[in-house]
């Protein structure tokens, strides 16, 4: 993998979160100036996923954060995992940074965070960026139900994390989890093993592992993305994970947005990381 040379690096980036009474922890990048761009990332995965973005926009001041629960950061106190729970936890973030008009780009989950959040305080946000995903999962009010009743019985009935014998063995479980290539998995990983006696486990939260339950309809997730007011730019891959038909409606609900497809998978922007970081890098520096 090749790698651009750069007077440019990172740093640890670490910050409470009195309200939540946690901490969260990621990096950011050092020797530039500018406005704030703050990287969310997709479910299981952590601040690495933007690595790939740091080492192809030198100069662009991002910070990666690993979400509550995923990587290096403590996990939400309360008993289930709403969207709602990140949300706070990341508004509580720019508030004790002092951050307005934060530029927000989101990958997945982390996009779909970023939606809601631009959304719901359009004032906060300058611009933003959304990889392979726009808006959280809807259900129908049936669908509401049945969904909500599979994550509390797979709550009731938690299991512990899996162990393996070597970090190759973890590599290869990451790979076949969410279909993606090795080198990719290595990067996450890395951030998210733990030692066990006898192997590795996972550190990550493993409420994360139960099904999802979504909370809004799709009229609901609507009028979220219709009160955008930020620019914003999709990138998504040739084989996509945007496959329902609602997704058009939602492209089509954002009052200013960019659509580019750009060759890859779901993680493109790790995996094909050089045109996905120039239409970025082009996108945040426009006028």
């Amino acid at each position: 993998m090749m790698k651009i040379a750069s007077k440019y690096g990172k740093a640890d980036f670490t910050v409470k979160l009195p309200r939540a009474g946690i901490t969260l922890r990621g990096w950011q990048t050092t020797g530039t100036d500018g406005p704030v761009t703050l990287c969310l990332h997709g479910v299981l995965d952590n601040c690495a996923s933007f690595d790939p973005l740091r080492e192809w926009t030198p100069g662009l001041g991002l910070v990666a954060i690993d979400l509550p629960g995923h990587g290096l950061s403590d996990p939400i106190s309360s008993l289930t995992c709403s969207y709602l729970d990140y949300v706070a936890a990341i508004l509580e973030l720019l508030h004790e940074q002092s951050w307005d008009n934060v530029r927000l780009i989101g990958h997945s989950m982390g996009a779909a965070l970023s939606t809601l959040i631009a959304g719901l305080f359009p004032d906060l946000v300058s611009r933003l960026v959304l990889i392979d995903a726009i808006g959280p999962m809807s259900a129908t009010p049936a669908g509401l139900a049945m969904t909500a009743a599979r994550y509390l019985r797979a709550y009731l009935a938690d299991r512990p994390q899996a162990e393996y014998a070597s970090v190759e063995q973890a590599v290869l479980a990451r790979v076949q989890l969410a279909d993606i290539v090795t080198d990719t998995a290595e990067r996450l990983v890395e951030r998210d093993l733990i030692a066990v006696p006898g192997g590795f486990s996972w550190r990550t939260d493993r409420r994360l592992k139960y099904p999802s339950a979504p909370l809004f309809s799709e009229e609901q997730v609507l009028e979220f993305i219709r009160a955008i007011r930020a620019p914003t730019l999709l990138v998504s891959a040739t084989r996509t994970a945007l496959v329902e038909d609602f997704y058009a409606g939602r492209i089509a609900a954002v009052q200013n947005l960019r659509h580019v497809r750009l060759p890859g998978s779901h993680h493109l922007h790790m995996e094909n990381p050089r045109p996905v970081s120039a239409v970025i890098r082009q996108f945040l520096e426009e006028n």
